[in-house]
């Protein structure tokens, strides 16, 4: 029962990549938790080319807000990580709009309360330009929808650009 897994995990990271391309992207953003505060986000992603046009990712981030409480700064500390597929829509040759689906998990870790737990799906809207041959600039905008204590039910937008870096 082991062994599937392994088995996966080394044709999908071990032969894939000889297949088809990969990238690592880096960017910066806001995340609009519940929207009751707005973190400033810093994140990471591999992306897996599966055709020209499918990609899939796997992705974090880790994301800050900050507030005066009686003169102290005090700081909440938002962590999400991401899974997911996008589906690219190229318009020339160095111009592309995506959408995406996927999960994501993130751990929101408060200065006043225990931690938080969120888990749901998310939908991405994004465009990608090439700047360089080994550079693509992105901006896109995601919408979470996240299940979790205390409300159960919760949104989430994420805005962010950044650096596509293919390998």
């Amino acid at each position: 029962m082991r062994r599937l897994p392994l088995v996966f995990l080394f044709v999908f990271f071990g032969l894939a990549p000889a297949a088809f391309s990969q990238a690592l992207s880096a960017g910066i953003g806001a995340d609009f938790l519940k929207y009751e505060d707005a973190f400033l986000d810093v994140r990471a992603q591999y992306i897996h080319h599966l055709n020209p046009n499918v990609e899939i990712f796997l992705g974090g981030s880790f994301a800050i807000t900050t507030r005066k409480d009686d003169g102290d700064t005090k700081a909440d500390f938002l962590i999400p990580a991401d899974l997911g597929v996008n589906f690219l829509f190229p318009l020339g040759e160095t111009f592309a709009w995506y959408f995406g689906i996927g999960a994501t998990a993130q751990t929101l870790l408060p200065h006043t309360e225990t931690k938080r737990f969120f888990m749901g799906p998310f939908a991405n809207l994004g465009i990608r330009v090439g700047i360089h041959t080994y550079m693509e600039w992105y901006l896109e905008a995601r919408q979470d929808l996240l299940f979790g204590k205390p409300d159960w039910i919760n949104t989430s937008t994420r805005l962010s650009t950044g650096i596509v870096f293919p390998l």
